[in-house]
């Protein structure tokens, strides 16, 4: 299974051929981050607000759900600390598959109920705001994977240079919460592999400013791809037990 990062927080998740784009932004409304186009299978939305229900920058292939092997379960949440009340509602997407579970938090604005723990306890992968003040600020969203303890912390939706809003907290904001700095891999690709029993991470993907606008005719990626990326996490793990001893 691939997560890759599109910007904010959009991503590409991808697994025996069938992929699912969720929260595609709209670029209008969104600073720094060029037009949308990609293409995916299926394509799901955490809410009705611009940097996250863009589905026109979304080619879908025609291919029918039912292949999908993903099964989708949701948990309406509030988007804001007012209980709904300021900015409404969104959904976080529990996507499984193989026996992993991946979880898109969505722009999750108050702290998790006991029951909502326990539908993502234990996730193989957690998408979270890294800090905002239209969502959790970055301490309370550290807290938020407290609770869940995933296995692999993505980061997104923050301001990083010229990309994103001036009201989005940084990825570093969100890191130094976390005590153990080796927990955060930094990676010069906007794409990561993930399998099971993987190394506990937070994994801070690399935006792809080159990635080439995708068309209907735009051929699918291959797993090829990835071996170099498994090549480059194997050196970085290999390095770092090599500075502990």
């Amino acid at each position: 299974m691939t997560i890759q990062w599109l910007g904010h927080a959009c991503f590409r998740i991808t697994h025996q051929d069938y992929s699912i784009v969720i929260d595609p932004y709209n670029s209008d409304y969104i600073n720094g981050y060029p037009k949308l186009h990609v293409r995916a299978d299926q394509v799901l939305v955490s809410h009705e607000h611009f940097g996250h229900n863009y589905r026109d920058g979304v080619i879908l292939s025609g291919k029918p759900e039912s292949e999908s092997p993903f099964t989708v379960e949701t948990i309406r949440v509030p988007h804001d600390f007012k209980m709904g009340n300021w900015r409404g509602f969104c959904m976080i997407h529990i996507l499984k598959a193989d026996g992993m579970k991946i979880v898109h938090m969505g722009d999750l604005g108050t702290q998790l109920s006991g029951g909502e723990i326990s539908r993502l306890f234990g996730a193989d992968v957690m998408m979270i705001c890294a800090g905002s003040c239209t969502a959790l600020p970055a301490q309370e969203a550290k807290r938020a994977t407290d609770e869940v303890m995933p296995n692999v912390i993505i980061p997104m939706h923050y301001r990083d240079g010229r990309r994103g809003g001036h009201r989005l907290e940084t990825v570093e904001d969100f890191a130094n919460y976390f005590e153990s700095p080796e927990l955060v891999h930094v990676y010069e690709s906007d794409t990561i592999e993930i399998v099971p029993g993987m190394e506990p991470q937070i994994a801070v993907l690399k935006y792809d400013e080159n990635r080439k606008e995708e068309t209907a005719e735009t051929p699918a990626r291959g797993p090829d791809r990835f071996t170099w990326l498994k090549q480059m996490i194997n050196k970085r793990n290999h390095e770092r037990k090599n500075r502990e001893h």
